[in-house]
């Protein structure tokens, strides 16, 4: 039965009727034999009113074959409309209705590219932006309630042919997470790795920054990509003719620089290619590390980022089956837990993707005189709901409608003979599934899985992560009771810390404990089969990190406001405070500036709060506290420097290098300053170019009587000159084992205490009173000796 749908039927059809049958006929013969659960054909008159307006240059699509491009990240839309989906054929159209509605094709304006605009590639960034390479070109596409606009790319210098990026589909607002298809490749293949042209977007297509490979490289160049769940950038490279290495390509992965050779590559395998170097590539959006890679003879499958790449296995029912994909294929999709394949046979195949074999099924074949020919491509609306669109021919109209053959995936299995293997797993489920979490420095984190086999099957739960290199996992299972139905439940628990700290990976495995990772964790069960299609992997995104809700603030005992020195409305109230001329280096390098005017300050009290009271003559060591989620954690154990904002240096340490008992030169202010072309404390120590003085590995102790300027686990602590005013420090914590958080803070302090100092010297004060004193007994002498003298003139 064919279903036509007319939501609002336009006055003149945009066919003629006689070709509407004509064609409606000639696809039911072949979509009968798809066995659709259900057909539509869609128009609109209102399409047609509002976006018939044929201005710009149409985008057409280089490749032969029709393609789809379907944003992935469904599940953030909260009212549950259709991924945008951009259709890329003779012409390209984007839907953003799930192809509901007729739709002229995508122009680009006229300006921009005026004579004829060639689609080579495009992407998803966002669900409201497109990139798309034009002509060699890359264009920022924005469409958005009925607006839209296009941007050209800054930075790229030579045509490019290829896009790449990736999704992170985890539902909140993780930024790490919605930043990662921000990252976008440009670059051209066909070239060897070092003559290609690649270029790096870290803002979504914004603008670019050329990258060179290594010129050791040989081969030639198929793509690059980024796993970002293996925390290392992809590059697929073709062995050149003659050369056989464990097969015809294979990845190479580097961890960001793509100028170094990487040790890491994965195994050989073979691609097959008849015409070109052109590969599709899918990535699963939610990083279980899934990426296939297709072409018009291969369909291949990996689990693990690329490291092993397998062909897909075909379960086969006739002993008349062709060896898959026959004459070759034209379409891939992918949902979260689903492939499905269409041939130039009009083959279709199913199947689903499994951590160790993925495997398909056919399920039906169209009976059509047109084989060898592509019309048609695939897209998951949801999981167990594949979609079959093909575009319908326009009589001269801007608006083009689809036809659209809808299958119900769990029926069509049950019509398969022989009948497949049933679902062995009853239940699987975890808490944490589809969730982010982050493992700092030392912590670990504790999960639960519920499992319930079905009886006699043998089933069991296998535990991946997609990074071991940063990752490391503790997991055991055991009985946990009984269902209602009487079958066995167990409890899977799993302890995931980082590998480095983990004791059970050598050092040498083990990723850079400074820099940490992502690397995704899944529960699935070995060898499911396809039928379970309600019985999804559990998985959840970990990054070893930086938590985005750690912090670190001072630790106020008494303050300025509760002493009664200052008013918070006073300094709530556009206060200013000076800074003299000659005891502040507005370059940091602690040098006097005795050209330069008195400083003033205004004080950020919203910032800064009231000041922490400190008298100048009292040593002051600062306390620091760690918060996460706005909860108190711990008291900071752990080395921090400390600069004044303002580049005041009336300050000094308690202790030195060798009171500090330093075995090797530490570390200064001056020193790592000066490492700087354009120096800032803010950036020029941290926890990335830390070294501690207790290394026996430093530069040699030539200065022991120098100042110890890192604060924390001893008991330096920091002294004031004889001066009265404000300071503000900001504190950095430099220790690379304590957290993977860039931590700092400031602080206003208030010293207080110092009496003026007077004009008078003290030797000439000494001197002074001691002459009175030789005045004052010499006079008493005289006067005794004329008193004497008097009284015996009396006589």
């Amino acid at each position: 039965m064919v279903l036509i749908r007319a939501l609002l039927m336009p006055c003149s059809w945009p066919i003629s009727l006689a070709k509407l049958w004509l064609w409606l006929w000639l696809a039911r013969g072949s979509i009968d034999s798809w066995s659709c659960n259900e057909e539509r054909l869609l128009y609109s008159g209102l399409s047609f009113s509002t976006q018939d307006k044929g201005s710009g240059t149409v985008l057409n699509f280089s490749h032969p074959e029709p393609f789809l491009l379907q944003y992935p990240c469904n599940e953030d839309d909260p009212w549950g409309h259709p991924s945008p989906a951009l259709y890329l054929g003779e012409k390209i159209f984007l839907s953003t209705n799930g192809f509901r509605t007729s739709i002229p094709p995508l122009t680009i304006p006229n300006e921009l590219e005026p004579s004829s605009a060639l689609v080579s590639a495009a992407a998803f960034v966002k669900r409201t932006k497109l990139a798309m390479v034009i002509n060699g070109r890359v264009y920022s596409y924005y469409f958005k309630a009925g607006e839209e606009e296009w941007i050209l790319a800054q930075g790229i210098d030579s045509l490019v042919t290829e896009l790449s990026n990736t999704h992170c589909c985890y539902p909140g607002q993780d930024l790490a997470c919605k930043d990662i298809s921000m990252k976008i490749f440009a670059y051209e293949i066909g070239h060897s790795p070092s003559k290609s042209h690649i270029f790096l977007s870290e803002n979504g297509g914004y603008s670019f920054t050329p990258v060179k490979l290594s010129p050791e490289l040989p081969g030639v160049l198929l793509g690059v990509y980024n796993f970002v769940s293996l925390s290392q950038t992809g590059v697929l490279i073709r062995h050149s003719d003659g050369e056989r290495k464990g097969g015809e390509a294979y990845f190479i992965y580097t961890n960001g620089n793509l100028s170094q050779t990487s040790s890491h590559i994965s195994m050989g395998f073979h691609l097959k290619f008849t015409r070109g170097h052109d590969i599709h590539r899918i990535q699963h959006p939610h990083l279980w590390g899934f990426t296939i890679l297709w072409n018009n003879d291969t369909l291949l499958v990996s689990s693990n980022n690329g490291l092993l790449v397998e062909p897909v296995t075909v379960l086969e029912f006739s002993r008349n089956s062709h060896p898959f994909p026959g004459n070759g294929l034209c379409h891939v999709a992918i949902s979260k837990t689903e492939i499905a394949a269409l041939t130039r046979d009009h083959q279709l195949f199913y199947g689903s993707l499994d951590m160790v074999s993925t495997s398909m099924v056919q399920n039906g074949k169209r009976n059509t005189s047109q084989k060898g020919i592509c019309n048609a491509v695939l897209m998951f609306n949801k999981v167990g709901m594949l979609t079959l669109l093909s575009l319908v021919p326009s009589n001269g109209t801007q608006a083009y409608t689809f036809w659209k053959c809808i299958f119900k995936v769990q029926s069509m299995l049950t019509e398969l003979w022989p009948y497949l293997q049933k679902c062995p797993v009853e239940i699987l489920r975890g808490q944490f599934h589809n969730k982010i979490y982050y493992i700092d420095m030392h912590q670990k984190l504790n999960l639960n899985v519920t499992f319930v086999p079905k009886p006699g099957t043998g089933a069991f739960p296998i535990v991946t992560v997609s990074n071991p290199h940063v990752l490391g996992f503790q997991a055991k299972i055991t009985e946990d009771g009984y269902t209602y139905d009487g079958h066995t439940k167990y409890s899977l628990y799993i302890q995931l810390l980082q590998q480095y700290f983990s004791g059970m990976a050598d050092p040498h495995f083990s990723g850079s404990f400074l820099s940490g990772g992502m690397a995704t964790l899944t529960v699935d069960v070995l060898n499911k089969g396809v039928c379970c299609i309600d019985i999804h992997p559990l998985s959840a995104l970990v990054n070893i990190g930086c938590p985005p809700t750690k912090y670190i603030k001072f630790f106020k005992n008494t303050t300025a406001c509760s002493k009664g020195l200052f008013e918070q409305g006073t300094l709530q109230n556009s206060f200013t405070y000076t800074i003299d001329h000659d005891i502040y280096d507005p370059h940091f390098l602690a040098t006097p500036q005795l050209d330069q005017s008195d400083l003033k300050v205004p004080y950020d009290y919203y910032k800064l709060e009231c000041p922490l009271l400190q008298y100048y003559d009292t040593p002051w060591l600062p306390v620091l506290e760690l918060w996460e989620n706005n909860a108190f954690v711990e008291y900071v154990s752990a080395d921090f420097v400390m600069f004044e904002v303002n580049g005041m240096y009336n300050y000094d340490y308690l202790l030195t290098a060798a009171e500090a008992n330093c075995v090797s030169q530490p570390q200064n202010w001056m020193a790592m300053m000066q490492k700087q072309d354009s120096p800032n404390p803010h950036t020029a120590w941290n926890r990335m170019n830390y070294v501690s003085c207790k290394n026996h590995d430093g530069p040699k102790l030539v200065s022991p009587s120098a100042k110890y300027q890192i604060l924390g686990q001893n008991k330096n602590k920091i002294i004031f000159s004889h001066y009265n005013g404000f300071y503000v420090f900001k504190a950095i914590v430099v220790d690379p084992l304590y957290s993977y958080c860039e931590l700092s803070a400031i602080v206003s302090v208030c010293v207080t205490g110092a009496l003026p100092k007077s004009n008078i010297h003290a030797w000439t004060t000494l001197t002074a009173f001691l002459i009175i004193i030789l005045l004052a007994v010499f006079m008493g002498y005289i006067l005794h000796k004329l008193s004497q003298k008097k009284k015996i003139s009396q006589r």
